[in-house]
């Protein structure tokens, strides 16, 4: 039969299971602004109710579990935003460079030394005898060479640099994956004592989200909470340990590698993906635009100049105007450099004829690339066009992830945010019931002191 004791005993619930609710809400205000913090909520349950005469009696109130708010759904596509995020800002980032080092338009760019190269053998056939336009001539394809080789410089000398920061990516990647590894350890061990392991489960989540923005990754958890993370397919990260991801070159091509079997991980997206499809495609391609532009120069220049005739007692023929075979070869030939005379600008040898000058100045408006449906000019209008329109598309992807990840934010926010009001009513709530408890105890203790005085 319940006597006062059991009163007694569902006081002594009420107190600890209120004085719980004050600490786990104490819990949420001081980390209010603590990074991939999740609220933590007390689940109270009525204890197990006694049976009685008349029925079954309530014996009070026990703290079940402390349980966090998480929403696994928008977890998983908050990473997924937050690495294409990471790609677009990488392309975005490295874009810009490329576009800076051609410097469109402007009277310095690519575009404007070729155009001042071909007026030059305009102003040529104008004169076609006159030394000053011959080192006119001269000073523009010096030029021309400069852009040419400064161009395909910068394009290099950026992909090289990428290989450091590939390198700086796939370290910290193997950072997070040691970090996740041994979190995961601890979570388990704690799990298999009977404990929810709240906070090192937010440690984790945080680390996770971060390596989202490195790479693409897929994460899947086991009955026992733990979890293994990949990418590309790959195991990186799970109870077992951690495996190592290194950055190698193969050939042209920058490749990330796990373990000691050395295979090769398809990283599509996140800020490695980013830096990586730059090195492998991105800047490969402009280099390689570059150098088909060059070539067709170099291979039609030379072509007409070297059919063409200097000035001098035996004319000079045969000779041609650059040297190399891509931007970053193409040199004037030192037979020009040496001596303007050998600039070619008649057919025949004859004084005045200005044929093969006429001829060169036309080059730039000849149809000689993509199969004979573009120009050297527009080749090089397009292949910048190219790079502003890869910019506007990654700004515009940068535009419309960033709002999506603030829409996911905000809804992991509404579920695992803490709201310093709601915190403040609920220690109320739990400073009321621990007040009203503790009078319970008085009240059972004036009871108890009756029934000694009746003895």
């Amino acid at each position: 039969m319940p006597g006062l004791a059991s009163i007694l005993n569902i006081a002594r619930r009420a107190l600890f299971s209120q004085r719980t609710g004050m600490t786990v809400t104490g819990h949420n205000i001081a980390n209010a602004s603590t990074p991939g913090y999740s609220r933590q909520r007390v689940n109270l349950i009525p204890g197990l109710p006694e049976r009685v005469s008349f029925g079954m009696l309530g014996s009070g109130v026990v703290a079940d579990r402390v349980e966090r708010l998480r929403e696994r759904f928008i977890d998983r596509q908050l990473r997924t935003a937050s690495s294409s995020l990471g790609e677009a800002v990488s392309q975005q980032q490295l874009l810009s460079q490329v576009e800076a080092f051609f410097n469109e338009p402007s009277d310095t760019g690519l575009n404007a030394v070729m155009t001042k190269f071909f007026s030059s053998f305009q102003d040529l056939a104008t004169h076609p005898e006159d030394s000053a336009m011959r080192n006119g001539v001269l000073q523009q394809g010096l030029l021309l060479v400069q852009s040419f080789r400064g161009l395909a410089s910068n394009i290099k000398s950026l992909r090289d640099d990428l290989l450091t920061g590939v390198t700086a990516k796939v370290d910290r990647i193997n950072q997070l994956a040691k970090e996740i590894s041994d979190l995961d350890v601890q979570i388990i061990t704690a799990r298999a004592v009977g404990a929810e392991p709240n906070d090192l489960l937010d440690q984790r989540d945080l680390k996770l989200d971060q390596l989202s923005q490195l790479a693409p990754i897929h994460v899947s958890e086991d009955s026992r909470g733990s979890v293994m993370v990949s990418i590309g397919g790959t195991v990186i990260a799970s109870r077992a340990g951690a495996v190592p991801l290194q950055a190698t070159v193969s050939g042209t091509q920058i490749q990330i590698t796990a373990g000691q079997s050395n295979l090769t991980i398809n990283v599509t997206g996140g800020d490695l993906g980013g830096l990586l499809k730059a090195a492998n495609v991105t800047l490969p391609g402009y280099l390689s635009q570059l150098d088909q532009l060059a070539s067709t120069l170099i291979t039609r220049v030379n072509q007409l100049h070297s059919a063409g005739f200097g000035i001098g007692a035996v004319p000079p023929t045969g000779i041609n105007f650059f040297t190399g075979t891509d931007a970053s070869t193409i040199a004037v030939d030192p037979a020009i450099t040496s001596n303007v005379n050998n600039i070619a600008a008649s057919a025949d040898g004859a004084p005045g004829n200005n044929s093969v000058a006429l001829a060169l100045a036309g080059v730039g408006e000849e149809n000689l690339l993509n199969g004979g449906t573009a120009s050297i000019m527009q080749y090089y209008s397009g292949l910048v066009s190219g790079i502003g329109s890869t910019i506007v598309s990654a700004n515009s992807t940068i535009t419309s992830q960033d709002l999506i990840l603030t829409q996911l934010e905000n809804q992991r926010s509404s579920v695992s945010g803490v709201s310093l009001d709601e915190e403040m009513t609920k220690l109320i709530i739990y400073q009321r019931g621990f007040e009203a408890a503790a009078r319970l105890v008085n009240s059972v203790d004036d009871m108890f002191q009756t029934i000694l005085d009746m003895v």
